[in-house]
């Protein structure tokens, strides 16, 4: 058999510049189908980490009335408890949001600082070994990794993320001037930064009680900042949370648990809706990048087809020669097959390399830089195995597209050929 793959080779490269066209189609069409489907699976993952960021699939957030006189849907320890009571849930976790301006350098912030049990703040995965036992006269703060994009430089108008764009940001052990809310008189003063976190977050996060405690010492007995008050412009007589984190025991507890809430009049938000949402969103978004890549990928092959019936029209006298000879009708059918197979994995091997770079320089780094997202997003994911099915995908279309030349080939009797 060593005959045909010199043979192949040999006519291969007798006709370089039709080989080197057909093979840069079926490059253009990998290109285009690998690419884009990279795309796909890449935004994928970014959705579904955003979706996840601040907690997993078995998480759901109760949404609570913070003003008005609407105390029968406001969030209470009462009320946690009965939550607590629904089936399918192993944990409650009171939340108090306050949205603040912080001062670091020369760089202002908005940042929203939710109060959290301790019990879910040991939770969080954070980037640094904790030091110690936190103040127990001010709450200290767990920073988002990707905070840094609400910090600007008011002078410049720049972040701290694109200023430090080359930096591994860790505000670790600094304190900041933090301002409870956005009226000029509202209260101020410093917090210490005790960690940051290790996953993808644009929370900050501290412990619950503390932060209570801080907000009382804040108040200096007027009303506490961020509670509510009555008609007489009084704090109620307990406290009023923000939101209330549900954890359910599992994934497939969490649609019921949603409606129960629902059915209580409360306004909910589970990163289970998100990700079944993202999960839809992006299988449609596969599908059309897919077929877009695909349409290359078919032209190339029409291209493979037309090469090779050329290639068998042109080689006739050739075909005849080597039938006198003896030549048998399954070695010319393997002969014709083994050349279409190979101009299609070439063109496919060359493609997925091409991909690669194309992936990482012009996606992952050239358009994340102009879509200013954050500097480790990608954008663009090629596995491994969508490499090897995109090789042998192209190997398989190019046995396709010579099949039909081949096998006529095969069949042609040796006085036309030779007559021809």
């Amino acid at each position: 058999m060593g005959w045909i793959w010199h043979l192949c080779y040999a006519n291969m490269k007798q006709r370089g510049i039709r080989t080197g066209l057909t093979v840069l189609g079926v490059v253009i069409g990998i290109i285009s189908i690998v690419s884009l489907l990279a795309i796909g699976l890449g935004v994928k993952d970014e959705m579904l980490n955003m979706a996840g960021v601040e907690g997993n699939v078995t998480e759901i957030r109760v949404l609570g009335v913070t003003d008005g006189n609407r105390k029968d849907r406001m969030l209470t320890d009462r009320k946690l408890q009965a939550f607590a009571e629904l089936e399918g849930v192993v944990g409650v976790y009171p939340v108090i949001t306050i949205d603040t301006i912080i001062e670091y350098e020369n760089y202002t912030g908005w940042w929203s600082i939710e109060g959290v049990p301790k019990e879910y703040l040991e939770g969080i995965p954070v980037k640094n070994e904790p030091q110690g036992e936190a103040s127990q006269r001010k709450p200290e703060l767990l920073v988002g990794n990707q905070s840094a994009y609400f910090m600007y430089n008011e002078v410049t108008d720049v972040s701290y993320a694109e200023t430090h764009e080359d930096e591994e940001w860790d505000f670790t052990g600094d304190t900041v001037q933090v301002q409870l809310g956005w009226e000029p008189d509202s209260p101020s003063g410093r917090l210490t930064i005790a960690n940051m976190t290790d996953k993808d977050s644009y929370y900050v996060y501290c412990d619950i009680d503390l932060l209570k405690q801080y907000l009382r010492q804040m108040a200096d007995g007027g009303a506490i900042h961020g509670q509510p008050v009555n008609e007489n412009g009084e704090n109620y007589n307990e406290w009023i949370y923000t939101s209330v984190i549900i954890d359910a025991e599992s994934i497939d507890q969490v649609d019921g648990l949603v409606k129960d809430l629902q059915d209580m009049g409360y306004q909910v938000e589970s990163n289970k809706e998100m990700v079944d949402y993202v999960q839809k969103t992006v299988k449609v978004l596969q599908i059309i990048l897919g077929g877009i890549g695909m349409i290359a990928l078919i032209v190339a092959v029409i291209g493979i087809g037309n090469t090779m019936t050329t290639a068998v029209y042109d080689r006739i006298n050739e075909i005849g020669i080597l039938k006198v000879l003896g030549t048998d009708p399954e070695e010319l059918l393997y002969l014709f097959l083994l050349e279409s197979g190979i101009l299609g994995g070439l063109g496919g091997l060359i493609g997925i390399l091409i991909s690669y770079g194309v992936t990482e320089l012009g996606i992952n780094i050239l358009a994340v830089k102009l879509m200013e997202l954050p500097k480790d997003t990608n954008l663009a994911i090629i596995p491994w195995w969508l490499a090897v099915a995109a090789f042998l995908f192209a190997i398989v279309l190019g046995i396709l597209a010579g099949f039909f030349p081949a096998r006529w080939a095969s069949k042609l009797r040796p006085i036309d050929a030779v007559q021809k």
